[in-house]
């Protein structure tokens, strides 16, 4: 198997633990395992006593359960658990793909559904975000002229990184219907879901809503412990499941026992953990939209629905990736160029963590200081 770099994860490997302001950051704020034990009556001495030992390939059965939870007809036997993304992604593509397959995926995207089955053999084939008054959309009558009879996977991402898109129910019921009908499996990663700025926004988990959706879900964005490494897949096809199982036991073989407790803790009090990283969001989005209307000259940016994360568009000729080169140099701060993307012009930017304003305004002096000349 030959694989491209991951363009974003080589860029991340290079600034993300030496500049001193993250503008991009694509998660929550962070906890310590004082903080999330703290949630759970008894969970500190549970914890101190916790087996080291091995765990199930498919995870805890109470963790399983504790997933399960979040969905409204998956069981806890309609699990799976992976170690965060990236492994499901691996281990479903391999499961799913045999060459001369076709895909569909988002574009942008997080380049693993793209770059994985490309590796094996397999035909990615893009759908383009278009920008409709700076507002990004997906053509769903475009999305039905890509489907070929060699499609297998349609790959989506709600809400959308980098964009900030969020599906509505009847875009995604539209989608369903023509996945149905071709017969096609869609793999949709909800690694923000639960996420939404307002309930209104909220949709099913394609596992939910479709007989033959997968869903991908993991511990790092939404409710911000990207430490435990944990992730899973929800699907009514056990067939998929089965498989993947039989690859994992040439990977992880099981994942770690106490991610999978700490996992288990903070899904039970998910409530309190996303009602605090709402609460960050919603504070920091009006900082951003007061910035960019500031330097609308210079920025382009659409308010969210959904999760931590957006695009925005420079509106000056300067190459996204020396921008973000210039601004991490002189002031600290880092910002995600469009270039890991293969999308330039754009950057992305993050306000899931408490600290942003502060990075905001280390960014608002780079800005003053040589764009504004």
């Amino acid at each position: 198997m030959t694989i491209q770099p991951f363009k974003l994860e080589r860029f991340y490997s290079i600034h993300e633990f030496t500049a001193k302001h993250l503008l991009c950051s694509s998660d929550c704020e962070a906890m310590t395992i004082g903080d999330l034990l703290a949630l759970e009556n008894g969970a500190n001495e549970k914890f101190q006593n916790h087996w080291l030992g091995y765990t199930e390939t498919k995870g805890n059965p109470a963790l399983r359960q504790d997933i399960s939870n979040i969905y409204s007809t998956i069981s806890s036997d309609e699990i799976l658990v992976c170690a965060a993304a990236q492994e499901p992604i691996f281990l479903f593509c391999h499961a799913v793909l045999k060459p001369q397959d076709e895909v569909i995926f988002q574009f942008p995207c997080y380049q693993s559904v793209q770059s994985i089955p490309e590796s094996m053999g397999c035909t990615a084939v893009k759908w383009t975000v278009n920008y409709n008054d700076n507002k990004p959309e997906f053509d769903i009558d475009v999305l039905s002229q890509l489907i070929t009879n060699k499609t297998k996977v349609i790959f989506l991402n709600s809400p959308h990184n980098p964009t900030g898109h969020h599906f509505s129910k009847e875009e995604q019921q539209a989608i369903i219907a023509l996945a149905r009908k071709h017969n096609i499996i869609i793999f949709c990663d909800e690694v923000y879901r639960e996420l939404e700025h307002s309930p209104q926004f909220a949709i099913p988990a394609f596992a939910d809503a479709y007989e033959n959706g997968v869903s991908l879900g993991v511990m790092s964005k939404s409710y911000g412990l990207g430490g435990l490494r944990i992730g899973w897949l929800a699907t009514h096809r056990q067939d998929i499941l089965e498989q993947i199982a039989i690859l994992k036991e040439y990977t992880t073989i099981c994942s770690s026992a106490p991610s999978e407790f700490l996992a288990g803790v903070a899904l039970r009090n998910r409530g309190e953990i996303l009602k605090r990283n709402l609460e960050i969001v919603h504070s920091n989005i009006p900082l951003l939209t007061t910035f960019f209307d500031k330097y609308a000259d210079l920025f382009s940016w659409h308010q969210p629905n959904a999760g931590p994360i957006s695009f925005v568009r420079m509106n000056f000729d300067t190459d996204d990736l020396d921008l973000v080169n210039r601004v991490v140099a002189a002031k600290s701060v880092l910002l995600l160029p469009g270039d890991v993307y293969d999308f330039k012009g754009y950057f992305r930017v993050g306000f899931g963590r408490k600290n942003m304003p502060e990075a905001l305004s280390k960014f608002e002096e780079f800005v003053t200081e040589n764009l504004l000349k």
